[in-house]
Order: structure tokens, then C-alpha cells, then sequence
């Protein structure tokens, strides 16, 4: 989905609306607009510091069905911590985060469930196999056999099927990064937020990874990724930079990071092909309840991902 100039500006000028009625305690319900017109992100006069340190504020930020955004900046500027509020790991100091409608303060199973989130450093249980951690989630959700399917295509896909009966422990980095892709992406969250997902990947598992976010996004999610480069193949609709403190849209098609994609509207292309699978690896699914998934997160973000570290 490409957004024209038209269609930024409105949305740009509602987020800024919205987060100066915020700070003036007169914040509208975000079931005020129309649902098939609300973003599946609006989050808005977010701040956020620890002790006396600020690290970013009055940052606003709107994604609608089928947008993919990339976050940039440098270094320490806050994406991580960014992403993990908007994935309500952490809280803000200030402002509102909506998701699907509905006020999203982390707390919601329900809205969580809709969410999968993939941090920088993916975690996992040390008793559980990769089989079992992905038998996990989908009793968790109740998935259905479509989904099941979609799981062991994925697993093999990415070729990480015939280890699924191993520990992640046992994984090289981007195995671990493969598995968490999987878990995070087979349930068709509708909103995905990823930290940084490339940087372990081998080539391949990038553009199979850009091929998975075309897919998320026609399939009416949004997708929100943290990055230094591109993701092969999937040219943004947004780009927020966060700096010094603050986040700003630049426009998608000149930024640096988006320059490589192969241009607008980039992720209309095909569909995904992730050939028929195996039938899956045997392996006796381990006993959670959902609400102490890997990370602490209920629903397809089961994965989990992250160590809580720096705001990087």
C-alpha cells in the first residue's frame, strides 16, 4: 500500500491534533473516528526518559493497514525502547498508544494477541526445543490446521526445519533469529513491530524475510521495522527518524536506508512461495501458561525476544 501526499498530510495533521489535545488533558477516544478509518498504530505525545535522562519526547507515530514503516537513527537514539512501548513491554512516561481501536497500556491479552513483536536478541526458554516452543503458541492461540501448515512452510523455508527438535540454545544466532521470525509471524499478527531484524540473517533469510513482510502488509497488517539498511525488495511507506530526542517523517523514497528497495509500492509484488513443507518434527510441546510466554508475552509475539537492555 503506497499513501499519496495527500493522504500523509491528513494523517500527519490528525497525529499532531491528537497529541496537542493530549497534552492539554483533552485527548480524543480513539473510537471517535470511524473503524474502517482508524490507523492499526496511532500513538501519540509519547515520552519516555529514566531518572532524570530524557530519551525521546511528544513523539507521534500512525500506521495504517497494509503500511510498512521503517524506524531509523543512530545509535542509543531510543528505537529500541521506542518499539518495546509501542509493544507494551515497557510504559511511556506520557502519551497514548492505540492499537486496532482500542487504548493498548500493555495490559490487554486481547490486544496483545495481535501484536508480535521481535526484539534485537531473541530469548527463549533453556527446557524447551524450537519443536516445542512453536506447539506453544499455537495451543496458546488455537491455531488452526492453516496455520499449523503456515508454520512447518515457514520453518522450512527457512531451513532451520530439520533442527526444530534441537534447543535454541544450540543455535547459531541467525537460527535463533529465524525461529523467533516464525513464531512472531505465523499467527498473521496485525501489527508487527521488529527490532533490527536482519542483522543476523544470511542473505537468503533477508529476502525471504522482505518477501514475508510483502505478505504481512497485503494481508492488511502493518509493519513497523527498526533498520540501518533496507530490507531487500520492500520499498516503506513511512520513514520516522529518531535523533536527538525527537522523531520526524522523512519522505520514504529519498531516505538513505529506503534508497536500495527496488521503489514505490515495492511490496505489491507476488505472492510468497514457501514451497509445501515436511510435516512437521515431532516433539512433546512443553506446559506455560500464555501469559508467561518467552518474554513475558502473550499471543503470536510468544517469541521473545529481548534481554530489556539499552535504548539503542
Amino acid at each position: 500500500m503506497v499513501v499519496d501526499a495527500g493522504d500523509k498530510a491528513a494523517k500527519a495533521e490528525g497525529v499532531g491534533a491528537r497529541s496537542e489535545a493530549l497534552e492539554h488533558g483533552d485527548a480524543p477516544r480513539a473510537d471517535d473516528a470511524p473503524r474502517d478509518e482508524l490507523p492499526v498504530l496511532d500513538a501519540y505525545g509519547l515520552s519516555f526518559g529514566y531518572g532524570s535522562e530524557r530519551v525521546w519526547d511528544q513523539v507521534d507515530v500512525a500506521l495504517y493497514a497494509g503500511e510498512i514503516g521503517y524506524l531509523t537513527g543512530p545509535n542509543g537514539a531510543g528505537k529500541t525502547t521506542l518499539l518495546k512501548c509501542l509493544a507494551g513491554w515497557m510504559s511511556p512516561r506520557s502519551g497514548q498508544i492505540d492499537v486496532l481501536g482500542e487504548r493498548f497500556t500493555g495490559r490487554s491479552r486481547a490486544i496483545r494477541r495481535q501484536i508480535a513483536f521481535v526484539a534485537d536478541v531473541p530469548a527463549f526458554y533453556e527446557d524447551l526445543t524450537a519443536r516445542e516452543h512453536i506447539d506453544f503458541v499455537l495451543r496458546a492461540n488455537r491455531a488452526e490446521r492453516e496455520v499449523v501448515d503456515r508454520a512447518e512452510r515457514m520453518l522450512e523455508a527457512f531451513g532451520i526445519a530439520e533442527f526444530c527438535n534441537a534447543y535454541p540454545s544450540a543455535f547459531s544466532r541467525g537460527m535463533r533469529q529465524k525461529l523467533a521470525l516464525v513464531i512472531a509471524l505465523m499467527m498473521k499478527p496485525k501489527l508487527v513491530l521488529m527490532d533490527e531484524p536482519t542483522g543476523p540473517l544470511d542473505p537468503d533469510a533477508r529476502v525471504l524475510l522482505g518477501k514475508l513482510v510483502q505478505e504481512a502488509a497485503r494481508d492488511g497488517a502493518a509493519v513497523l521495522l527498526s533498520c540501518h539498511h533496507e530490507l531487500p525488495g520492500v520499498a516503506p511507506d513511512v520513514v520516522y527518524d529518531l535523533r536527538d530526542g525527537r522523531l520526524r517523517e522523512v519522505d520514504a523514497h529519498d531516505s538513505v536506508v529506503a534508497g536500495g528497495a527496488s521503489g514505490p509500492g515495492a511490496h505489491d509484488a507476488g505472492p510468497v512461495e514457501l514451497g509445501a513443507g515436511p510435516d512437521g518434527c515431532d516433539g512433546e510441546p512443553g506446559t506455560r501458561d500464555a501469559g508467561s510466554c518467552p518474554g513475558g508475552v502473550a499471543g503470536p509475539c510468544a517469541t521473545a525476544v529481548g534481554d530489556g537492555g539499552s535504548h539503542a
